[in-house]
């Protein structure tokens, strides 16, 4: 079984300014890799302008050698059989040229020679990855900046002894011992992250006698429960329950505090000192309010997961779309801007952003399965707008919180009436013909 544990670490003054040298470090070698590639790519087609279409011509392979994911360096392998003694492919991968070429990246930038070559290697790794999302569909891989570009990883190495922990030329460290970990895990991975002014690390460790959880249908009619997910309440229960939205950043007091140090930044001089601990300031009130959200949102997760029942209906929401900018509207005859509605839609997008759906939803299916429990997503399409007496479907049946029928009278909650209209629809798969897909 593999998990994950997290703690605060507590180095001294020439651990700090080191680990920041590297973050710096691998950030510019991140960023050269990603545009060895992008370049060598681009030297595979001859690109030209035909009127207004812009033509791809892919080159010749006897022209040029250069594989469409290839990086700069020695694209063959020295041998041509592994240890079993089969044949394998004698080209390399990106991935492996880029990694075959930090040795002579440390002698031709010195500098790079005090990183721990694993970490070099994952920092590799980590943009091989980034490509294997892109080919899967996710977004193409970008240039990292120092905001978003703030951690590095070992996979060897790493011990650990009581309050103490040893990483490979960075030497001994102590960190907060908040949870000790489980006799018989050992550490596979740990990746070093910098939050704001504090540096945390997160320990891969696995127990490989202990089995991984498997949720699993215990009887034949089992129990459901629907979740609906709102902005006035932050989780309505099919059965009456409702979970309070503590809005840690929407609310009056946050916003004012978050108001006052964003203009206290913009007041000072560009480049300053001063500017730049204002700065911190604002950056340690985000993480305040951060903290405070993934605490609330484990607490509300067990207490939805603890409850009786053997499958959680979720709803599947589309949350990026859900916080789309409206569609821009000219008049035609002015060409000027019209009003889409965006100004109003602009506080809703920051309360969705502020409740963290998607999270929830996560850390909902992780207690699950560890509970040996099943969670569902279901498409919550007019589930607020239906009708659990008549099933008339129409947008004036509700009205806020209050839901009241116009073709047959009903009236409920609207919210606590969507989620069992969510539960509803799960259980006619789990207790339909294919009930069986779901153990």
């Amino acid at each position: 079984m593999l998990t994950n544990y997290i703690y605060k670490l507590r180095p001294n003054q020439t651990q700090v300014l080191k680990m920041s040298a590297w973050v710096n470090m691998l950030r510019s070698h991140y960023n050269w890799c990603l545009n060895d590639r992008i370049t060598q790519y681009s030297q595979q087609f001859v690109q030209g302008d035909y009127c207004d279409i812009r033509t791809y011509g892919e080159i010749s392979p006897l022209t040029c050698f250069v594989s469409k994911s290839g990086a700069t360096g020695n694209p063959w392998k020295d041998y041509k059989f592994d240890r079993e003694g089969k044949a394998r492919n004698p080209r390399r991968s990106a991935a492996d040229i880029q990694i075959t070429a930090l040795p002579e990246l440390k002698i031709a930038r010195h500098w790079y020679a005090q990183i721990d070559s694993t970490v070099l290697q994952q920092n590799v790794k980590r943009l091989d990855t980034a490509y294997k999302n892109f080919f899967e569909g996710r977004g193409f891989p970008r240039f990292k900046n120092r905001s978003n570009f703030m951690s590095f990883t070992y996979v060897m190495g790493v011990k650990l002894k009581g309050n103490k922990i040893y990483l490979p030329k960075l030497g001994q460290m102590r960190f907060h011992n908040s949870r000790s970990i489980p006799d018989g895990f050992t550490i596979k991975a740990c990746t070093v992250r910098k939050r704001q002014n504090c540096w945390y690390i997160s320990l891969r460790i696995e127990d490989k006698s202990v089995p991984e959880y498997s949720a699993k249908l215990r009887r034949n009619n089992p129990k459901v429960i629907g979740c609906d997910l709102g902005i006035t309440k932050l989780v309505h229960l099919s059965d009456g329950y409702q979970i309070e939205n503590p809005k840690f950043a929407t609310n009056k007091k946050a916003k004012r505090t978050l108001k006052i140090r964003q203009r206290r930044v913009s007041r000072k001089v560009k480049g300053s000192k001063n500017r730049k601990k204002a700065a911190i300031r604002v950056g340690r009130f985000h993480q305040k309010i951060g903290n405070k959200r993934q605490s609330h949102q484990w607490k509300v997760a067990n207490k939805i997961v603890s409850r009786n029942v053997d499958v959680i209906a979720l709803e599947d929401l589309n949350i990026s779309r859900m916080m789309r900018r409206c569609k821009v509207t000219t008049d035609k005859k002015a060409g000027r801007f019209l009003r889409n509605g965006q100004s109003r839609k602009k506080g809703l997008n920051r309360s969705i952003s502020d409740a963290g759906w998607g999270e929830l939803i996560l850390k909902i299916e992780y207690l699950a399965v560890k509970q040996g429990k099943i969670t569902i997503k279901i498409n919550p399409k007019h589930s607020s707008q239906e009708c659990r007496n008549c099933g008339h479907i129409d947008k004036s049946n509700r009205d806020g919180e209050k839901f009241m029928c116009v073709e047959c009278g009903y009236h409920e909650h609207a919210d606590i009436g969507a989620a069992k209209t969510i539960r509803d629809r799960v259980l006619t798969i789990v207790r339909g013909p294919g009930r069986e897909t779901w153990c």
